[in-house]
């Protein structure tokens, strides 16, 4: 199995059928967790940028960075097998799949084949906050700043590290885990979406 794509997106707002990306990092790790490569870069959303403040990142940043149609071979190459991996996915998944679709690139992620780090802070982690700050600090992360796309995908990733640790050693705070949405995680959810990942047909490339 190739491993995880530890992804986060920065946008211009929160829906992803009206907002753009702006930013995209992406941390590799192998199927056991152990680091391979990291990517990360400004997108041109062919837009106004929003969101200043919690991002940090304006008009001129993002001027001269490729478009997401630019980004997508180098991208997808990173993507395909792996299991997608974020603190709440669906949010990511979402923005990538809505940006795929613009670029008339034929593949949808399915949630099958990705893992959230935020659901599954609620397994192998104390009660509390789950938000990534909160739940790398209970996990004893530094995070080392916020809301840029490498930093948060380090810390999904050192996040997932954490997770399968701790179910090595046996280590739960429940046994499932149940999203706003209705959706239950199971321990050890990286198994069946690394499974998930490897069987995905990723379209030859078109570019």
């Amino acid at each position: 199995m190739a491993g995880f794509a530890v992804v986060d997106c920065e946008t211009t707002g929160l829906r992803a059928t009206q907002e753009r990306i702006i930013e995209v990092g992406v941390v590799l790790l192998d199927s056991s967790g152990a680091f391979q490569d990291e990517w990360s870069t400004l997108v041109n959303p062919l837009r106004p940028v929003t969101s200043q403040f919690i991002h940090g990142i304006y008009d001129d940043d993002v001027a001269s960075a490729p478009t997401f149609t630019q980004i997508l071979p180098g991208l997808t190459s990173l993507l395909e097998t792996r299991a997608v991996v974020a603190h709440n996915v669906v949010f990511d998944v979402a923005f990538l799949n809505a940006e795929f679709e613009r670029s008339s690139y034929p593949m949808t992620i399915p949630a099958q084949a990705t893992v959230c780090t935020m659901e599954l802070s609620k397994i192998y982690l104390p009660e509390g906050r789950h938000s990534l700050v909160s739940a790398t600090e209970r996990a004893g992360i530094s995070l080392g700043g916020h809301h840029r796309a490498l930093v948060d995908a380090w810390g999904a990733a050192d996040l997932l590290r954490h997770y399968m640790l701790a179910e090595s050693r046996g280590i739960r705070y429940a046994q499932q885990a149940k999203s706003r949405q209705g959706s239950v995680t199971k321990p050890a959810a990286w198994l069946p979406a690394l499974q998930q990942a490897s069987a995905l047909d990723w379209p030859v490339s078109l570019f």
